[in-house]
């Protein structure tokens, strides 16, 4: 890329700076002000440059537009992979907010989470938070169909890079609504209360303390905000179903075939976190290719390679690889139910008004006064 073209892609989704009105320094809750700036564009956005709390000193990078509070993200590097490898601004997921395309149906998470638009509604015109952005499809569509006045858009990962690039790309209408942030859900750069909204849809179960990361995002939320969370749900399974007129698939007829998948399953999940990573990606790119995904399509025979390898069904054979290694790749995604969860939202103060039809997801008020009555 030459040193022009640069220039003109750092100049969109860059950090401005009355942005620093949200920041605080992550280890001792100063005020952040700008150290140095190397490269700022024509309306001011800081394009590179360094933060530093007042008092303590502590210092933090600005760089591509966005500001840095993690140095070290090793925990889960495949999700870096996923972005920066992957989808490299292609921008996969947003099929999944595209109504007319067939991810759609199967993983729209935003919707199923919506209710019916309601839990949303409350964003407009308020400062937003959205924790585990990746490549942002839900920034963008929240912005689209519910008008928050700014969206700090956070990821552990480079796929706060890659979802600059996008909105320079697609959405450069929305370069002063957002704020790319790359941080920990634990060492967040912001106080306590700061956010009317909160929402984090299929992340949160990907750190390996789910419940303290859904207290440590509720800490941000201000009293009588509200929350938006989904986390990855386990499998339910009714052990007696002596009652009539039940449902077909909670037989127990149905009970044994689906233990043994289940152990399957959990077998090709653990070899592919102890396999060398390039070995996996080679072996999921075959079960992503064009002849796999035929077989697996072919009427009746079609289960039977299913079962084998549960490929994304989708014809887009970039979509099916990128989803078939989040699924399969990731270091941590444990799964919870509502009742697992439940002691966890009340001790973070939080009231619920909605759980979705597509399990597990939370959409919360936040009322600490609740449990005093």
């Amino acid at each position: 890329m030459s040193g022009r073209r640069l220039t003109q892609t750092l100049r969109y989704s860059a950090m401005f700076p009355e942005d620093l009105q949200y920041f605080c320094c992550p280890r001792t809750q100063e005020r952040l002000k700008v150290h140095t700036v190397t490269q700022q564009g024509e309306d001011g956005e800081i394009l590179e440059g360094e933060l530093v709390s007042e008092g303590s000193g502590n210092r933090y990078r600005i760089t591509n537009g966005i500001p840095r509070f993690v140095e070290d993200t090793e925990y889960n590097k495949t999700w870096d992979y996923k972005w920066t490898a992957i989808d490299r601004g292609k921008g996969l997921n947003y099929r999944i907010i595209d109504k007319s395309d067939p991810a759609y149906k199967i993983h729209d998470i935003f919707d199923r989470n919506g209710h019916g638009g309601e839990a949303f509604r409350y964003a407009a015109g308020r400062l937003v938070l959205d924790i585990g952005c990746g490549v942002g499809q839900y920034t963008v569509k929240l912005l689209r169909d519910y008008g928050p006045a700014k969206v700090v858009a956070v990821d552990l990962t480079g796929g706060v890079d890659i979802f600059r690039k996008i909105v320079f790309e697609r959405f450069p209408a929305y370069r002063k609504k957002i704020v790319f942030v790359q941080a920990n859900v634990f060492a967040m750069p912001f106080r306590p209360q700061t956010f009317d909204y909160v929402f984090s849809l299929g992340v949160l179960h990907h750190t390996g303390r789910t419940r303290e990361a859904i207290l440590a995002a509720a800490d941000l939320v201000k009293e009588g905000g509200q929350m938006n969370v989904w986390v990855y749900a386990p499998a339910i399974i009714h052990y007696d179903v002596r009652e009539q007129n039940r449902p077909k698939h909670y037989t127990l007829i149905t009970f044994i075939p689906f233990q043994l998948y289940s152990i399957w399953v959990l077998a090709q999940i653990t070899l592919f976190r102890r396999l060398p990573h390039r070995w996996v990606v080679r072996i999921l790119a075959a079960f992503s290719s064009q002849l796999w995904y035929s077989l697996c399509k072919l009427p009746v025979v079609g289960i039977a390679f299913r079962a084998f390898f549960g490929t994304v069904m989708h014809p887009d054979r970039d979509y099916r690889f990128i989803n078939n290694y989040d699924g399969w790749c990731n270091s941590w995604a444990d799964t919870w139910s509502e009742q697992e969860l439940f002691p966890t939202i009340k001790q973070a103060g939080l009231v619920i008004r909605g759980i979705s039809s597509w399990p597990t997801g939370l959409w919360c008020v936040k009322q600490p006064e609740f449990y005093r009555r």
